[in-house]
């Protein structure tokens, strides 16, 4: 065998190699983000409001840092918006004086786990302790109760929400993933929740997305011209149909 035949089939297993490494990473993506997509629907989780009014709830997801926050807050009082932020324990810790912020505005409180680990995949004890110290930090650092929670990654099993129901927590998921995260154009992530918009719609996005405060004032009058009314979840919740 010659020195070109060697380097072209050590070339060949690179490349293979490569292609492995990159189909790994798209099926962990793509789990990562359906996940929750398969997972089975629990009676008494609010993945959407049963309710006859044309109205909707703004939900945004806070872990990582303090990215567009104060942007998001500004925006919401622009538009006289009140939304509901289900923020993470260790992120409370660290951004108390937002945290505040974030109630001082008007806006409603939510827990999101404490250091946002996929609580289904806790022992008892650790599942336990998670929540412990999310109801700490909220009574430490802002004096503070919250009754709605909303699993990481949108993640609820049975044990996960008796856990949450023995605190007195509402368990919220969602009915429409904005994906802003990906970074993808703001009108694109506005049309995808457009597109999917309905009564009682609960509209997950996240406080550190790139886009987030480009789409969102084109999200908040596209929803007004939709005849949406916006309500943080708690009044979304007393209009279902009983």
């Amino acid at each position: 065998m010659n020195r070109e035949t060697r380097r072209g089939r050590q070339k060949k297993r690179y490349l293979y190699f490569l292609l492995f490494l990159l189909l790994l990473l798209a099926c962990l993506l793509h789990r990562q983000i359906t996940r929750s997509v398969f997972a089975p629907l629990l009676e008494g989780v609010y993945y959407r409001v049963q309710t006859k009014d044309k109205a909707c709830t703004l939900t945004f997801e806070v872990v990582w840092g303090p990215g567009k926050t104060a942007e998001i807050l500004d925006i919401l009082d622009r538009y006289n918006v009140r939304a509901t932020f289900f923020v993470s324990g260790s992120w409370l810790r660290r951004y108390a004086d937002m945290a505040a912020e974030i109630l001082n505005r008007g806006h409603e409180l939510g827990q999101h786990g404490y250091e946002h680990k996929l609580l289904t995949e806790l022992d008892d004890e650790e599942l336990e302790r998670d929540f412990d110290l999310m109801a700490e930090a909220l009574r430490e650092e802002l004096q503070a109760e919250t009754n709605l929670f909303r699993p990481p990654y949108g993640e609820v099993d049975r044990r996960v929400f008796d856990a949450a129901q023995k605190r007195g927590l509402t368990t919220v998921i969602w009915s429409i993933n904005a994906n802003d995260w990906m970074g993808l154009p703001y009108s694109e992530t506005k049309e995808k929740i457009l597109q999917e918009l309905h009564t009682g719609a609960i509209i997950m996005m996240h406080t550190h997305s790139s886009q987030i405060v480009r789409m969102l004032p084109v999200l908040i009058e596209s929803l007004r011209y939709a005849e949406y009314e916006i309500l943080p979840f708690s009044e979304l919740q007393q209009r279902a149909i009983k």
